[in-house]
């Protein structure tokens, strides 16, 4: 279909045929291209993530220092550790914060026999009633 298309909108009057076939492959192997940004797919546009090889159990390479298993080992092994020191921090901090709240009790069961107590209050004297009020008059 293609060539009949062509031959229907390329026409080359007056020259030789061999001019015009000549000219045709000129005109075809000119044909631009569509922008970059027009295309679906660009070979040097990274368009997709890398994808993971597949593991192969059971096989270990010469060139591998140490086997995967014993890499995840250390790894686990590091993270247990670096859980465990931050359980003995909770811990130590648990422990001070009991420590200072005991002290705090202490003192106030010392303080507490030293407090004044509530003054009671008396009920007020009618006579002292009524000198504020006649200064207020003033």
């Amino acid at each position: 279909q293609d060539g009949q298309v062509d031959d229907l909108f390329i026409v080359f009057e007056g020259s030789s045929s061999e001019d015009g076939s000549h000219a045709r492959q000129l005109w075809k192997s000119i044909a631009l291209l569509p922008p970059l940004e027009s295309r679906l797919a660009s070979a040097d546009i990274r368009q997709r993530l890398p994808v993971a090889r597949p593991q192969r159990r059971g096989t270990s390479h010469v060139d591998d220092p140490v086997p995967l298993t014993v890499c995840s080992e250390r790894q686990r092994e590091d993270e247990r550790r670096r859980y465990q020191a931050m359980a003995d921090q909770k811990k130590e901090v648990m422990a001070l914060l009991g420590r200072q709240r005991q002290q705090r009790i202490q003192r106030e069961r010392l303080s507490a026999a030293v407090k004044p107590k509530n003054k009671v209050v008396e009920p007020p004297d009618p006579e002292t009633e009524l000198d504020k009020e006649l200064v207020r008059q003033l």
